[in-house]
């Protein structure tokens, strides 16, 4: 048999108050709390890792291109 607790009402100060917009409102007040609690990246990190990314998907272009063509050839020679 379940039993059901009661909480205790929140003081007056903890009720936040209303948020002119309702829901999106209150949507953006809570996106703009968690903003400020964001650990950001220094300019120097996020130019390397940037760069990283832009490397690593051009190396993982080229071998797909390559197996791409070496795959197209062998079909040529299969089929053609």
């Amino acid at each position: 048999m379940a039993t059901q607790t009661q909480t205790a009402p929140k003081p007056a100060s903890q009720v936040p108050a209303p948020v002119p917009g309702g829901k999106a409102g209150n949507y953006i007040v809570e996106v703009r709390k968690e903003m400020r609690k964001v650990s950001w990246p220094k300019r120097e990190e996020l130019l390397g890792n940037t760069v990283a990314t832009l490397v690593v998907a051009l190396v993982l272009s080229l071998l797909i291109f390559g197996a791409d063509q070496i795959i197209s050839w062998v079909l040529a020679q299969v089929y053609g």
